[in-house]
């Protein structure tokens, strides 16, 4: 499993999101990662078996699986000798289709495009997020050499825009050609609105990093970012690309343009799943074994008092409804025994990965969830999880509930990597909606009273509620865990705030149950 630095962060109002990277090994042919995720809920949250059920668990959650965005620095992406840059890639299959199009060489033309797209987008923020480092960089044995290092950076960054943006628009009037569906000229229309929209916004933010600083330097970059701002506007606007900012507007073009074609360029990184209930072909013959046994018992009643009263008798007739009674009460209780026993040891849904080139088979991941008794819970997460006095009051003593999700991850990594070349691992997202925690918490504010110069005066409080959620990331190779608190109120996520870390070793065999420790 891969460093997930930053693994988990707000997505908006109501949701947190888990990213997770699993690395692909060639020599290994099937790699199998765990992650559990432990909620521990306050008591007066009333989240419990009986308000809050596995379908309304499942309907909270949203599960991508993609592959990992192929890394590259600027300098890589532009080289124009390099076979693995998608830059190189769009021009080699335009050429190829305009020589003699097949619909393998189209869609490896689109697919380029697509990718083009997702790598200038992770290359960019790379950058960003690396002369951001160095400017806010105040320690003594660094600082001398981050602005230099942030300047050389900056310059990369203006030069290689430069040179993305003339390559990519130099092969549009190859993409015009009538040799050419109208789809693949599209797909490029799109990937240049996308870039542009990129470039764009990473300018920003690096403009708002320099543009209040006084270093020379810094003051001469700022201009250079400033222009690129400007030319980029400028071309959208010459193109006819409608995504455009008006000020004193809602923007709402810009803003759903920018989405879809986030998700267009996104979708070349996407894999194929197909979910299924894992439980209920089992469950069905469970069922219909309960309801067998509870008829064996009501038959073999009737078969005997039969016997002993005869047929029409008043005594065979009170038997014979005494042991129907019985019978409905025996199914009920053994379908139920049975149901807690498929829970705890079988996964609700598997989802099956597919290659979105070749329809093969990649992976598999098992998915279940319940609530679980704290003392079935591992002991390190419990041990992270620390809690204080102050939590126990607030839970009046009486133990948080604790929800049990767990995910088992198998990828055939040989055979991925045999097919993609420049794929090194997958990526998973898990986006968790939180809603329903916040449906019996009181107001967000509180009236608190303070004296202010010998008056009495009122001034608000936050009322706020602790979710603590402890992640365990398990591997071959390394078990770590990491705890995450969630502060909310009624109107949502007011922040999540890491806690602590531990790590052990890698433990060589899986639980073999998904909820039972």
């Amino acid at each position: 499993m891969n460093d997930n630095n930053g693994l988990v962060r707000r997505h908006d109002q109501f949701q947190f999101e888990v990213k997770l990277a699993y690395d692909l090994h060639r020599h290994i042919p099937r790699d199998r990662y765990r992650v559990d995720t432990y909620f521990f809920i306050p008591e007066n949250l009333d989240i419990n078996t009986a308000t809050y059920t596995k379908n309304q668990f499942y309907r909270d959650l949203l599960l991508y699986i993609r592959f990992r965005t192929p890394d590259f620095t600027l300098s890589a992406l532009t080289d124009s000798g390099s076979d693995r840059s998608p830059l190189k890639g769009v021009a080699t299959w335009l050429t190829a289709c305009l020589s003699a199009p097949t619909h393998e060489q189209l869609h490896a033309l689109d697919y380029e495009m697509r990718l083009l797209g997702c790598v200038l987008k992770n290359t960019l923020r790379q950058q960003a997020r690396s002369i951001e480092n160095l400017l806010n960089d105040k320690s003594p044995d660094r600082g001398h050499e981050g602005l230099p290092q942030a300047d050389a950076l900056l310059t990369e960054f203006l030069v290689q825009i430069r040179n993305v943006t003339s390559r990519f628009r130099g092969l549009k009037s190859g993409f015009q050609d009538p040799r050419l569906p109208a789809s693949a000229a599209a797909t490029y229309g799109f990937t240049d609105e996308y870039i542009s929209l990129l470039i764009e916004e990473r300018a920003h933010e690096l403009l708002r990093l320099v543009q209040d600083r006084a270093e020379p330097s810094l003051i001469k970059a700022a201009a250079g970012l400033r222009s690129r701002i400007n030319g980029e506007v400028a071309y959208r606007r010459e193109t006819g690309y409608p995504s455009l900012i008006n000020q004193g507007q809602e923007n709402e073009t810009l803003v759903f343009r920018l989405s879809v074609l986030k998700k267009f360029m996104a979708s070349a990184l996407h894999l194929h799943v197909q979910k299924r209930m894992e439980e209920t072909g089992l469950e069905h013959l469970l069922l219909a074994l309960g309801a067998g046994v509870a008829m064996l018992f009501a038959t073999g009643v009737a078969f005997y008092y039969q016997k002993v009263y005869g047929t029409l008798s008043l005594g065979f007739f009170v038997i014979l409804v005494i042991s129907y009674m019985l019978k409905d009460r025996m199914k009920a209780m053994s379908q139920a025994r049975l149901q807690s026993w498929l829970s705890k040891n079988v996964y609700d849904r598997s989802t099956s990965i597919y290659d979105p080139l070749t329809g093969d088979k990649m992976g598999v991941c098992r998915e279940a969830v319940g609530f679980v008794q704290e003392k079935r819970v591992d002991p390190l997460a419990v041990k992270l999880r620390n809690r204080d006095h102050i939590t126990e009051i607030e839970n009046t003593w009486r133990a948080e509930k604790v929800i049990h999700y767990t995910k088992d991850i198998t990828l055939y990594s040989r055979h991925i990597l045999r097919n993609h070349k420049r794929k090194t691992g997958v990526t998973d997202i898990v986006r968790f909606n939180l809603r329903n925690f916040l449906l019996k918490m009181d107001e967000p504010t509180k009236d608190l009273f303070t004296l202010n110069e010998g008056r009495s005066e009122v001034i608000p409080g936050a009322r706020v509620y602790h979710v603590n959620v402890i992640l365990r990331f398990t591997s071959k190779r390394e078990t770590r865990y990491e705890r995450i608190r969630l502060v909310l109120n009624r109107d949502g996520i007011k922040r999540l705030e890491p806690v602590g870390a531990e790590s052990a070793p890698g433990r060589p065999h899986f639980y073999p149950s998904p909820l039972r420790q």
